[in-house]
C-alpha cells in the first residue's frame, strides 16, 4: 500500500509539474494577440481597428470604418509598420468588411475565428484604439448570445450583446474568448444621447467565417427605413394609439428611399406584411425581410401614428449598400 500510494503521489507531483512548466511557457493573452490586430488608417486617418485572420494577410474589419469619402485604406502596426491595403468584399448585413496586406514570402501573425460565443457571463476581451489611444486590451462580459437587430450606419446589422464599452476607435477591433480566438467584431454602443450605457453591439462569429470562407460580397436588401417596436415608445403615444393595435413602428425612413417613395412615413405603423403576418418584434420581420432579394416587391398594410387610417402599400426592396 505504501508503495502504491507513493507512486501515485510521485506520479501527481510530476503532473502537477509539467502543468506548470506549459503555464508559465503558455503567453499572455495580450502577448499572443497583439500582433496579428492592426489600426485602420483612411485617407491617412485613423478611424478603427482591425484583426488579421489569414497567414496571407487577410485583414477584418467594420464596414463602416471604411465607408467614408477616402478609398485609401492602410494597416498600421507596431510590429508590422505602415502598410496599404486593398479591399477584398463586405458584407453591409453584418458591418463586414475583409481587406488585405501585401504579399510576402513569410506568413503574417492571425488570429482564428471561434466556433461559438461563449456562455452569457463569460468574458471576452476587445483589442483596439479607443478614442487614438493604441492597442488596448478592454474586458467585458458576454450578455446575450443569441443575436438581435441593431439600427446604426443607416442600416440594421445582425449582432450580439457584450458587458463592455466599446469607445469610438475600437470599431472593427476583435473581441476574443480567453484563448485568444476571434467570437465577434465590435460594431456599435448602446447610447442614450451621446453617453454610453455599458453595452457593446458585436457581430457574431457565423458571419465572419461564411465572409472569410466565401470572400465574396454579400448582397441584401432594405427597405431604407427601421422599424421599432411599439411597447418601446412613449406613455404619451401610447395614450393616443387605437387599443389592440398590433404592428411595428416606422423610424429614420431615408429621405428618396424606396419607402419614402411609396409615400411611408416616420411614425406610421407596418400592421401586417403581406395581407396577413403580423409582426410586434424587430428580429422576425428582419428575418423576412434579409430572406428576400433586391427588387422583390413586398405588401405592407400600413397605419397611421393612432392605429387608424389602414390602407395598403407596395413596396420594392432595394440593395443595401
Amino acid at each position: 500500500m505504501k508503495v502504491h500510494l507513493t507512486v501515485i503521489i510521485t506520479l501527481f507531483s510530476m503532473a502537477s509539474s509539467a502543468a506548470a512548466v506549459k503555464e508559465a511557457k503558455a503567453k499572455p493573452l495580450y502577448a499572443k494577440v497583439a500582433p496579428a490586430c492592426l489600426e485602420i488608417l483612411v485617407g491617412g486617418r485613423l478611424d478603427g481597428s482591425a484583426t488579421i485572420v489569414s497567414k496571407e494577410g487577410l485583414v477584418l474589419t467594420a464596414c463602416h470604418v471604411i465607408r467614408k469619402k477616402s478609398k485609401r485604406y492602410e494597416a498600421l502596426s507596431p510590429t508590422l509598420g505602415r502598410h496599404p491595403l486593398k479591399l477584398v468584399c463586405t458584407d453591409r448585413s453584418h458591418d463586414l468588411a475583409l481587406l488585405s496586406l501585401p504579399k510576402r514570402e513569410t506568413p503574417y501573425p492571425f488570429l482564428p475565428i471561434a466556433k461559438n460565443i461563449p456562455n452569457e457571463g463569460r468574458p471576452s476581451y476587445l483589442f483596439g484604439a479607443p478614442v487614438f489611444r493604441h492597442n488596448l486590451l478592454i474586458t467585458g462580459y458576454v450578455a446575450k448570445k443569441k443575436s438581435s437587430f441593431e439600427w446604426y450606419d443607416g442600416a440594421f446589422a445582425e449582432t450580439f450583446a457584450i458587458a463592455g464599452i466599446g469607445a469610438g476607435g475600437t470599431s472593427g477591433g476583435p473581441w476574443l474568448n480567453s484563448r485568444g480566438e476571434i467570437i465577434g467584431v465590435q460594431v456599435a454602443s448602446m447610447t442614450l444621447g451621446e453617453v454610453h450605457q455599458g453595452i457593446a453591439s458585436a457581430i457574431p462569429p457565423t458571419a465572419i467565417r461564411s465572409l472569410i470562407e466565401k470572400k465574396l460580397t454579400v448582397v441584401t436588401t432594405t427597405m431604407q427605413a427601421a422599424v421599432e417596436e411599439i411597447w418601446g415608445q412613449s406613455s404619451e403615444f401610447q395614450e393616443k394609439l387605437k387599443p389592440k393595435t398590433k404592428g411595428l413602428l416606422l423610424r429614420q425612413v431615408a429621405k428618396g428611399g424606396v419607402a419614402a417613395k411609396v409615400g411611408l412615413k416616420d411614425e406610421e405603423i407596418i400592421l401586417k406584411v403581406g395581407g396577413k403576418r403580423i409582426f410586434e418584434r424587430i428580429e422576425p420581420f428582419m428575418q423576412m425581410l434579409r430572406r428576400k432579394k433586391p427588387g422583390d416587391t413586398l405588401l405592407l398594410h400600413i397605419a397611421d401614428s393612432k392605429g387608424e387610417g389602414e390602407r395598403a402599400v407596395k413596396i420594392k426592396l432595394a440593395e443595401l449598400k
